[in-house]
């Protein structure tokens, strides 16, 4: 006998397809917001900025729920190559602050860097909110350009016709329209040209200032804080320059509190830093000598005086002097980096902590450094956040990715 021939009901059918079609037709985009944040706050911060290029509206989601450990400041790694050389490979690498004994690495390039022409050569100058400002010396012409080693984005400058000096910063994001790129050149002592770059003019400007009865010095820093970009010089003297009204005027200050200092540090090879902390304009002088020790000095402007004044305490913050230096508040899991003065040495991170940067505890007439270098090393080996770098490449501090 033949089974009964079993006949769908049509109605059921479209009702089943019109279902199918429904699902079909949903998205990404249409995931809960919830089941987005709980899938970002399982991530690291590299996986996060892969997860956010999924589609638009993923992308304009905040970074909420971002470890603690995370808003670390992480190690670029690089060297740029030129194309043409088959003997050595380009590279550059992202390391994450060592936190529970893991200390996840991520390769950003490595090769022969094809399509990546401009890349040879170039050299840093600047290092925020997850861009780096690189500079390329090309027959006389500047070229600048920025790349962001987390989403591998490149944004060229149009070519800076004009000489330049090893300094350079920038103010925003530059894919912001409001973000102005600063790049100094000192004439002679007494007097600095300014090249500012406006990216939503996409053009770049001069300006000049002449300062025939207050030398200026050698130029020593760059820093910028509250829309005004600012230059150091050696007599300790700022040139600044308002991104609103365009000026560029003299800032003629003091510092007393370097006066006792022992002449012969001067000598050592010494380089500076200036950088913005909650409103204060810090400047940050690292002395090295031959015997490979480091001493640190923090000063402040005062602003009612005109005058660089003694810092003794960093309030639990820690510092990162670089390219671009900057601050970051401890508390949490980051209580670790109170306090801290983070610096490379060598490709090497290195730190001190400001109760240890007194030149008051160093008698100059005995140069006994050997117990302050056991004490820095000890507490080094005790909380070590960064690890070695290779010293065939270059280092920098770079901050991840926080705020869309």
């Amino acid at each position: 006998m033949m089974p009964a021939l079993k006949v769908r009901n049509p109605e059921r059918k479209n009702v089943e397809e019109s279902h199918m079609d429904e699902i079909e037709t949903k998205s990404w985009l249409d995931l809960p917001q919830d089941l987005i944040f709980s899938m970002m706050e399982r991530l690291y911060v590299a996986d996060r900025v892969r997860l956010r290029a999924v589609c638009k509206d993923w992308h304009l989601q905040p970074n909420r729920g971002i470890k603690a450990i995370d808003k670390l400041p992480w190690t670029m790694e690089y060297k740029w190559r030129n194309p043409k050389s088959i003997s050595f490979w380009s590279v550059c690498k992202l390391y994450e602050p060592l936190h529970h004994n893991r200390r996840l690495s991520y390769m950003v390039e490595k090769g022969r860097m094809r399509g990546r022409k401009n890349f040879a050569k170039a050299e840093v100058r600047a290092s925020r909110y997850s861009w780096v400002l690189f500079y390329k010396d090309d027959y006389w012409q500047g070229k600048f350009f920025f790349f962001n080693p987390f989403t591998k984005e490149v944004i060229f400058l149009p070519c800076l016709e004009s000489l330049v000096s090893e300094f350079a910063t920038f103010s925003l994001t530059p894919t912001s329209p409001h973000c102005f790129v600063f790049v100094p050149y000192e004439r002679n002592c007494n007097e600095i040209s300014i090249n500012i770059y406006n990216h939503a003019d996409k053009t770049w400007k001069t300006h000049d200032l002449v300062a025939n009865d207050h030398p200026l010095g050698t130029l020593k820093a760059v820093g910028y804080m509250e829309g005004t970009f600012y230059c150091h010089f050696s007599s300790f003297h700022l040139a600044a320059f308002n991104i609103v009204d365009q000026e560029l005027s003299l800032v003629m200050t003091t510092c007393p509190a370097m006066d006792h200092l022992d002449d012969s540090l001067f000598n050592y090879f010494s380089r500076s830093y200036l950088l913005e902390c909650e409103g204060d304009l810090l400047l940050v002088y690292l002395f090295e000598s031959l015997l490979c020790w480091h001493q640190l000095y923090v000063l402040k402007l005062d602003w009612s005086r005109n005058e660089w004044v003694r810092v003794s305490r960093l309030g639990g913050r820690a510092m990162f002097l670089g390219e671009t230096s900057f601050y970051v508040s401890a508390g949490g899991e980051t209580e670790i980096i109170a306090n801290r003065i983070y610096y490379h040495h060598d490709g090497v991170p290195e730190f001190q902590t400001l109760d240890l940067c007194s030149f008051d505890e160093y008698d100059s007439r005995d140069h006994d450094y050997l117990t302050w270098q056991k004490e820095k090393k000890r507490e080094a080996g005790n909380a070590k956040i960064y690890g070695y770098c290779r010293k065939s490449l270059k280092t920098i501090w770079i901050q991840p990715p926080q705020d869309s």
